[in-house]
């Protein structure tokens, strides 16, 4: 009968990490992506644009990443 509960706490434990691991690579902020985000705002800021922060923020989304 203890075997049987600590067989079933050990799965438990590793669906439980297993879990947690996989929804942190979920929200991993894209890199490439937030580089090529910050590429733009600055190219935006440049040449005068109005709504660059805007779209900065937008691109940072899409990208995964928690605002600045």
């Amino acid at each position: 009968m203890i075997r049987k509960k600590i067989g079933f706490l050990a799965v438990c434990a590793f669906a439980f990490g297993m879990t947690i691991a996989s929804s942190a690579g979920a929200f991993a902020c894209n890199n490439t992506c937030r580089l090529g985000c910050e590429t733009a705002l600055t190219n935006c800021e440049n040449s005068g644009g109005t709504r660059c922060w805007v779209d900065y923020y937008n691109c940072y989304r899409r990208c995964g990443c928690v605002l600045p």
